[in-house]
């Protein structure tokens, strides 16, 4: 029988914690991206990922990086926030990314392959 196991209980941080990342790319609106370096998110030029169709996204947003073999995102202090599948993103924290995570800035979805 399959048991729902939630991110926030210790059972979930566990699994987590344990659970081996492996992260290649980004797709975003049909272009997919190799995570290779830090990839900045936002509206300026200067940006990797430029996004500037939707009114939500700051011009400094969002950051992904590497520490070793894991990914995480990085809210920059934007004005309306980070999520990864729907969880916002503290400002300052760092959230490992796993394979299938969508992370959210503005209206705008990032699918990690």
């Amino acid at each position: 029988m399959d048991e729902t196991v939630f991110k926030r209980d210790e059972k979930g941080k566990k699994l987590s914690r344990e659970t081996a990342t492996t992260v290649k790319k980004i797709r975003f609106k049909e272009t997919s991206i190799e995570l290779q370096r830090m990839i900045k998110i936002g509206r300026d030029d200067d940006n990797d990922i430029v996004i500037k169709d939707d009114p939500l996204v700051s011009r400094r947003h969002a950051l992904i990086g590497q520490r070793g073999n894991e990914f995480y995102v990085q809210d920059k202090d934007s004005t309306n926030g980070t999520f990864v599948n729907n969880n916002p993103v503290h400002k300052g924290k760092k959230v490992q990314l796993k394979q299938g995570d969508v992370v959210m800035v503005g209206k705008t979805k990032l699918e990690i392959l």
